[in-house]
Formats: structure tokens, sequence, C-alpha cells
């Protein structure tokens, strides 16, 4: 459920009213959630910036372009240890945040700890106890992500530790988090979820311009990344292989397809006419020419 989209302002003072009256104690969220809540100006929305910070972390961390790996699943485990720092520095640049003196962001004052799992829990570190945490849920698999925030007090904690002397966030403790986005759309992995003939069929060209038209060709109507561009097209000036001139415009042409960006004002007006939300200079999509 993402509050920001599906309810009115007044419905969202209602929701976040209700939180800190059941849970007077932790009123040191309030202004940190105000904060992401009015982050989103009128080209996005808080569960489209969350979901990119995500997907883009991921993908970077699998980098199948150079290792021909599509899923989490094929990551070493110092690999998955890396998605979590990958978030955090992507996360604190998107919201343009400064780093903590001892945790990982700085928001309204208040020092705020970043937590990614790729799981059904969170490992809280000794220094965040008794601090606000920002908590990211992804599944890759079922391209789903959770946002929230939360006060990791004693209450909230297991009392059993790791050898880092780390503890995880107890099942009472979850019904405690100040939930953003929960079960919000994770842009998804396009070849993870994808079956091995259209695989072959988009990546098995030689030409970067043919592999792009195949992925847009077979996915019309569906946001695709510029990471995923690059990935298909796995050629430095990957851009090239859109345009005209000989890219995938000028192939797909000839099927009255038409391939729209974020970038392009015309094409972005477009695509929310069509009621595509989120869109930024990130995002590519193929259409019909008379859509």
């Amino acid at each position: 459920m993402y509050w920001g989209l599906i309810l009115s302002e007044l419905k969202v003072k209602e929701y976040l009213d209700e939180y800190f009256s059941n849970y007077p104690d932790n009123s040191a969220l309030r202004s940190v959630a105000e904060f992401f809540l009015n982050f989103p100006d009128n080209d996005s929305d808080l569960e489209s910036i969350i979901g990119d910070i995500l997907r883009g972390s991921l993908d970077e961390v699998i980098d199948m372009p150079r290792t021909n790996r599509f899923s989490l699943e094929e990551l070493e485990k110092t690999e998955k240890t890396y998605i979590g720092t990958k978030v955090e520095i992507l996360f604190r640049d998107t919201f343009e945040l400064k780093k903590g003196v001892k945790l990982d962001l700085m928001v309204q004052g208040h020092e705020v700890d970043v937590k990614n799992t790729i799981g059904s829990n969170w490992t809280i570190p000794i220094e965040a106890i008794d601090e606000i945490c920002v908590l990211l849920q992804t599944d890759d698999n079922k391209s789903l992500f959770s946002f929230g925030l939360v006060i990791c007090r004693e209450r909230v904690l297991n009392q059993g530790k790791n050898r880092d002397g780390k503890r995880t966030i107890s099942k009472e403790g979850k019904e405690e988090i100040l939930w953003f986005v929960k079960d919000g759309s994770l842009p998804k992995n396009f070849f993870l979820h994808m079956d091995n003939d259209t695989r072959h069929q988009i990546l098995s060209p030689k030409g970067g311009a043919t592999r792009l038209a195949n992925l847009f060709r077979n996915f019309q109507g569906e946001v695709i990344t510029r990471r995923l561009v690059e990935c298909v097209a796995r050629q430095k000036d990957y851009m090239k292989r859109i345009r005209g001139n000989g890219g995938a415009r000028d192939l797909l042409a000839p099927e009255e397809l038409l391939i729209l960006w974020g970038g392009n004002l015309k094409d972005k007006k477009r695509l929310k006419l069509l009621g595509f939300k989120g869109i930024n200079t990130e995002h590519f999509v193929c259409i019909k020419k008379n859509t």
C-alpha cells in the first residue's frame, strides 16, 4: 500500500496522526516522515523513486553485461552483502542527503540508518539501537518492495544476537513500522522473468541496435530503464543504438512502433496521458504509433 499515492493529503495526515497516537514516544519520526512524503514533485512519486533506487542497486551488483548473470541467487555471499551499501549510497544521493556523524544519513537533524534486506528481516547494528532506521525490503522474484521507518528501541528487537552483536526486528516490532510503501511495484528484472527462447532472441544478434529493437518489440508498453538499455546494447555509446540513423527506432518504425523517452518533454507528456507514473530521464517505453 503506497500512502502518498492512493490517499489524499487529509488521509495521509490521518494515517500519521493515528500512528503517533499509538506510539507517542516515536514523535521524532514525524519530521523524517514528512521529508520523504514531501520529496516527490509533479513528475515523480515515492513508489517510483524508491523502486528506481532498488532496481539500480540490484542491477549494478548483478552486473549482467559483464557477468552474464540474471538473478540474486547467482551472486556470491560477499556480493549480496554489498547490495546494502549500494542501496545506502543511491538512497543518500537521490534524496540529496548528507552522511550522518554516526549513521548513514542526516534527515531533518536526525541521524538515520539505512537497512535493506532481500530476505524477511533486517539486521540492526549496536550503533542503531534507539535510532531511526529506514527499512527497505526487496523481493526481486515477485517484483515487490516495501519502505518504512522505525525507531529501533529494545521493544521492537529480538533478544538474540549474531556474532557481531546485530539483532533482528521482532514480530511485534514489525507492527510498529511506519510504512510509506507496502508491497510496492519494483521495476521488473526482465532477464530473471524471461524465458530462455526470448532471452536468446534478444541477446544473440551481434548488433546493439538489433538487440535493443528485439527488447522493445518483446516488451511493448513496459518501462525499460537506461540500465537495461546499457545491458542489452553492450556498447559504450549505447544511447546511439536507440536513436534514428540506424538505431532501434529506425528498425521498429516499419512495424509502426515508437520508442518514447522520459527525457523528451513531448514523449513524457504522452506517457503521462497514457497512465505511466514516475517517468523520468532513466525510462523508455515502446508503444504502437496509433496508441
